[in-house]
């Protein structure tokens, strides 16, 4: 068989509207709501996890339950506990049985006071948000990017910054690349040696 494809001879202009991203979505919210200089974020995922973030930031409440989205329950608590103030937050039941503990281990090495409410290692978590201290961490590299990014957002807001390294084979490296990229957008250029990340 044998096709012919020709080129039009006039081309219409035309808006390319891509499906919103859950990924860049929380991320972006997250990073806005820590901007001193927030700006109107278009196209937001109307996922379930990016409704949760929405209505979680806009809360007036100092108790947060993000129901099944696991990607807030992450970034919402290493960013609340950098806010002033005592925050608990929960989730669904199946949210409780998901482990927490490497993001909670992390914020409590670097300055943060972060505790279990029911189960060792288990959301519902309360929160002491304060000045982080910062300094360096190290994890292994096939933890959730998601706890990396959840981190790598707060470290411009850690005293003595961020110093982040993984170790072993990193399983989401595009994921972190993202994070990174998005920062740059809100001016934070960080610098990566190997696996390490040095967030300023």
């Amino acid at each position: 068989m044998s096709v012919t494809i020709k080129a039009p001879e006039k081309l219409n202009k035309v808006e390319i509207r891509l499906p919103a991203s859950k990924s860049i979505s929380n991320r972006l919210l997250i990073l806005n709501a820590l901007s001193y200089s927030p700006y109107p974020i278009k196209n937001l995922s109307d996922s379930d996890d990016t409704i949760a973030m929405l209505e979680s930031l806009n809360s007036n409440s100092n108790h947060f339950d993000v129901g099944a989205a696991g990607t807030t329950m992450r970034f919402l608590t290493a960013y609340l506990s950098k806010i002033m103030g005592e925050w608990t937050i929960t989730g669904s039941e199946r949210m409780k049985q998901r482990p927490i503990h490497v993001l909670v281990d992390a914020l409590n090495k670097l300055g943060g006071r972060v505790e279990y409410i029911e189960k060792e290692g288990f959301p519902p978590l309360r929160i002491f948000g304060s000045a982080l201290s910062g300094g360096s961490l190290e994890l292994p590299g096939d933890v959730s990017s998601q706890y990396v990014s959840a981190l790598l957002m707060i470290g411009p807001y850690m005293e003595k910054g961020l110093s982040l390294s993984l170790t072993g084979n990193i399983t989401s490296r595009p994921y972190i690349h993202l994070t990174l990229k998005l920062m740059e957008m809100y001016g934070v250029k960080c610098s990566r040696k190997d696996n390490t990340i040095i967030v300023p």
